[in-house]
């Protein structure tokens, strides 16, 4: 599935950000070039390639300052990450379907432990994925969809309004930020533009067109997901019946 159909599913759990201003040293975003489209193109497929990425991101869930680090494999379509905040440490797997929970301490780096327990484990609360539902089914969703087992279209990217944002740089690496369209369709006719607030994903990307950063709108706050560049494990789901 291309990429802005693809996000375009998620988005509808993710709040557009209004009323903002732009510093006025900042660059003016633009339409991407072809190279660029190009660059962006291959993002989701880089991370196909690298199968798992660790990530890390904080946001607020019902009204809770919480901090997420784990892994995204995006061959096997799983994710399993250490959630912690006032509740507690706990555990989350998610598929493409379902999202799980189960209370957990995170190894000395913040990472989930293995093995993943059992899903026949009775401290698990496994429930449908709803990206509808909750900010962090909303937040895994998105986390998934930055995957795909081929290249998205550059051409279509720069027909429904993809923007190069800045340059910028993350720990010494030079990076491009773009600005993802906030749909699959086309602009219309007479319109070589759109307002950058009106994407819900921005992405950083090195030369090389590895996703280094992500931002997304949520909950009427950005929340930035850092994706370092380390290799991360293969994932596979535990034995349980759940």
């Amino acid at each position: 599935m291309r990429l802005a159909a693809r996000l375009t599913a998620v988005g509808l759990a993710l709040a557009l950000l209004t009323g903002c201003t732009s510093d006025s040293a900042e660059p003016a975003p633009r339409a991407v070039t072809s190279a660029e489209a190009q660059l962006l193109a291959i993002a989701r497929f880089q991370n196909f390639e690298a199968r798992t990425r660790p990530f890390e991101t904080s946001f607020t869930l019902s009204g809770v300052d919480v901090t997420m680090r784990g892994w995204v494999d995006y061959v096997a379509k799983l994710g399993y990450a250490s959630v912690e905040g006032d509740f507690g440490t706990e555990a989350v797997l998610w598929t493409d379907s379902s999202l799980g929970a189960v209370p957990q301490a995170a190894d000395s780096d913040g990472y989930p432990t293995f093995p993943i327990p059992a899903l026949d484990e009775p401290l698990w609360q496994i429930q449908e994925l709803d990206a509808t539902s909750s900010a962090l089914g909303a937040l895994v969703a998105t986390i998934s969809a930055l995957g795909s087992d081929r290249p998205d279209n550059p051409l279509l990217l720069q027909q429904s309004g993809a923007l190069w944002l800045r340059d910028d740089e993350i720990d010494g690496t030079p990076v491009t930020v773009f600005a993802a369209p906030a749909s699959d369709a086309p602009l219309e006719d007479g319109v070589d533009a759109v307002d950058p607030d009106a994407s819900t994903l921005r992405l950083w990307l090195d030369s090389t067109g590895l996703l280094r950063r992500a931002e997304v709108a949520l909950n009427d706050t950005w929340t930035i997901i850092d994706f370092p560049d380390l290799i991360g494990p293969e994932l596979s789901l535990p034995e349980g019946t759940g």
